[in-house]
């Protein structure tokens, strides 16, 4: 059994390892395919890098399902949401202390409004096909209402990566930069497949539930993206970046990907096995929104807290499932 578990546990961390590299290859080179023909910069933001941030997310939400193991797709989104929150405000803070004063408000209104919408439909038990297409809905209403508010002198400047994939489709976009894209594309669903099947066998060698992966390692995991992403803004002192990254995430997280995951026919969740992980998300992003809401100061001396918080709740899910 042994042998078999840490067989499966290399496999997991394999499959992330590739979900996030391939997601990270086809972020970069898609950006610069969009530079290369002239794409704006704010529909690179939104789309390009919301979509691709994202992409390890979608990906193995959607794998977990059609898996029938869709416990595993809830758990990755909610899980994904709260590293989002806590661990990448950790890491920003370990750099540098950091206070956002021109954050527009609907968008921190919105992201509570959507988590606190998500925990009334938990609790009531109807996340289903319906309120799978409502959370698409929502999110195309969200997209459309970024397009038509923002102006080109709110746009960050995207830049090209310095990495070869990157400089190579944006100097030969079509001898180079579509099979880059491609091969990005197989590399993901590649990963995406064997994490999804390793953490479906090792919750079962385990006896605990596919969600508890979903949570925890398979999270972390996906929310490398952004990390890495806000680590990188952080030195540049590019906080706005940072909060857009994290609400665009979770924006995309909970209404696109676990929307289309609640749209198919065998989508069922064990209400009862992630009812604290959705409280702690929900009083996550309570205590985020005020704290930006009122341009609250984020020192690096706090970072310790934030860490504290987030191994209490690791230390919760053990508790629960062990």
């Amino acid at each position: 059994m042994y042998l078999t578990l840490t067989t499966q546990l290399v496999s997991l961390l394999l499959g992330l390892y590739f979900v996030v590299k391939g997601a990270d290859v086809l972020l970069s080179s898609a950006t610069s395919l969009g530079k290369r023909f002239n794409v704006s910069d704010f529909f690179i933001g939104l789309i390009v890098v919301g979509f691709g941030t994202s992409l390890s997310e979608l990906l193995v939400s959607v794998k977990a399902v059609l898996e029938n193991s869709p416990g595993l797709s809830v758990g990755n989104v909610i899980g994904s949401n709260i590293s989002n929150i806590i661990l990448v405000i950790s890491f920003v803070l370990i750099i540098s202390s950091f206070q956002i004063k021109n954050i527009k408000k609907f968008d921190i209104f919105f992201h509570l409004l959507i988590h606190l919408l998500f925990l009334l439909i938990f609790l009531l038990n109807i996340l289903n096909i319906f309120s799978g297409i409502f959370f698409i809905f929502l999110f195309l209403f969200y997209l459309f209402y970024s397009f038509t508010r923002s102006s080109s002198k709110e746009i960050e400047k995207i830049e090209i990566e310095d990495s070869f994939p990157s400089k190579m489709t944006f100097q030969k976009p079509i001898i180079f930069g579509i099979p880059i894209i491609l091969f990005s594309i197989m590399i993901t669903l590649f990963g995406a497949q064997i994490t999804v099947l390793s953490a479906i066998k090792i919750s079962s060698l385990l006896n605990i539930s596919d969600s508890f992966l979903g949570l925890s390692v398979i999270a972390i995991g996906t929310s490398l993206p952004e990390i890495a992403t806000s680590i990188k803004a952080a030195r540049k002192k590019n906080f706005n970046l940072i909060v857009g990254n994290i609400l665009g995430s979770n924006i995309y997280n909970l209404l696109l990907i676990l929307g289309i995951s609640a749209s198919f026919k065998n989508f069922t969740y064990n209400k009862n096995a992630l009812q604290f992980e959705v409280y702690f998300l929900s009083i996550s992003v309570t205590i985020i929104s005020i704290l930006l809401y009122k341009n609250f100061l984020f020192r690096k001396n706090q970072s310790g807290i934030f860490f504290m918080f987030y191994f209490f709740y690791l230390f919760m899910l053990y508790i629960t499932n062990f």
